[in-house]
């Protein structure tokens, strides 16, 4: 394929949609392409010495309005930039607002493609402030993809359209084991638990932290969450209501999530609602199982061979399966199958091929 030139539009935060744009605009600059990276702020994972180029969408705010007007404010980036740097294709990750911004600013002057991420349809997308403007755009662009086949069907239900199944990708060079590290998060003897996020409340970090205290009931462990936003204080209420809170160790952001994750020995993720799990997908290519809720498209990531789910709720039944895969004779055999299987299924190269295959049509039509 000729050189594009492309821009993308991502949140620059934690989420796993911020994380999924950022990841590809490298890798697409990586291969050559021209690619501009619109957020309101450099994006947390992009590296530093990355060939994307972050354009800012700035936020200005006048007394007349409530708050900062985004949607108007990415549109006029939009608009603008596009014409100066000869923009092909834009490309949004999350609905809501970035596929009406875009069309907003730029009409049926360029290919619109959109990658729906999971609450842009499930919550966001659902509320009435938003569902129309959204389902208008989305059903005007040359393409929508969707980052499971659960959430593809929510889309078709919510919005009328149709989106191709990308699955989020993992890089293998990057999350792979790395047991020596274990030893900086937990003593000798202990099992280390991990789970990462933005902590929402759809996270359910609270109930992470109850299903430890179970399993710290039957073996010696530690947990780590990774991450940082609003129900860490209520996790942390709950680590001390339960007694574990010696055990259990916050841990802020960071753009190398992948020195914690290979060191775990199991990954939690009790989510109510989850369109792929991203976090969890980095966890299997660093070599360490997933138990998880059997929400949205989980279960398309986490299979019987690389970890186990559970029902919604269920407490007991998460701690049972976080004790039974401890304590299971395979779990080193467990491991490796995790990481062979994120290599399989997920790899950088197979998913930026789909992504350009996007392209290609919406760029023809």
């Amino acid at each position: 394929m000729r050189v594009l030139r492309l821009g993308l539009v991502a949140y620059p935060g934690l989420g796993g949609s911020g994380i999924v744009a950022t990841e590809l605009a490298h890798r697409l600059a990586q291969m050559g392409h021209r690619v501009y990276l619109f957020a309101t702020e450099r994006p947390f994972r992009l590296p530093k010495n990355s060939p994307v180029v972050y354009i800012p969408v700035d936020l200005p705010f006048y007394p007349v309005f409530p708050g900062p007007l985004y949607t108007l404010s990415l549109a006029g980036v939009l608009e603008r930039e596009a014409r100066r740097l000869g923009l092909e294709l834009v490309h949004t990750h999350y609905a809501i607002p970035h596929a009406a911004a875009a069309y907003l600013g730029l009409g049926e002057e360029l290919p619109l493609v959109h990658t729906l991420h999971g609450t842009d349809v499930s919550v966001l997308g659902m509320d009435p402030a938003f569902h129309g403007p959204t389902r208008k755009a989305l059903q005007r662009a040359k393409a929508t993809t969707a980052v499971s086949r659960a959430l593809a069907q929510e889309a078709q239900k919510a919005f009328g359209v149709s989106p191709a199944v990308i699955h989020n990708a993992v890089d293998p060079d990057r999350f792979y084991p790395r047991p020596e590290r274990k030893k900086l998060y937990a003593e000798e003897g202990e099992w280390l638990l991990v789970h990462a996020s933005n902590f929402r409340p759809i996270k359910r970090v609270p109930d992470i932290v109850r299903v430890f205290a179970k399993v710290r009931r039957k073996v010696q462990a530690r947990l780590l969450l990774l991450g940082k936003g609003p129900e860490e204080g209520e996790a942390k209420r709950v680590a001390e209501e339960l007694g574990v809170e010696r055990w259990v160790s916050f841990h802020p952001p960071t753009p190398h999530p992948e020195e914690v994750l290979g060191a775990a020995d199991l990954f939690l993720l009790a989510s109510e609602e989850e369109s792929f799990g991203q976090a969890a997908l980095e966890a299997l290519a660093s070599g360490v199982p997933v138990v998880a809720t059997a929400v949205g498209g989980v279960p398309e990531l986490v299979r019987p061979e690389v970890g186990r789910l559970v029902e919604l709720g269920d407490l007991e039944g998460f701690a049972q399966a976080v004790l039974d895969l401890l304590a299971h004779p395979k779990l080193p055999s467990m491991r490796k199958a995790a990481r062979e299987y994120a290599i399989a299924h997920f790899h950088p190269e197979r998913i930026t091929q789909a992504y350009l295959g996007v392209y290609q049509k919406a760029l023809e039509s």
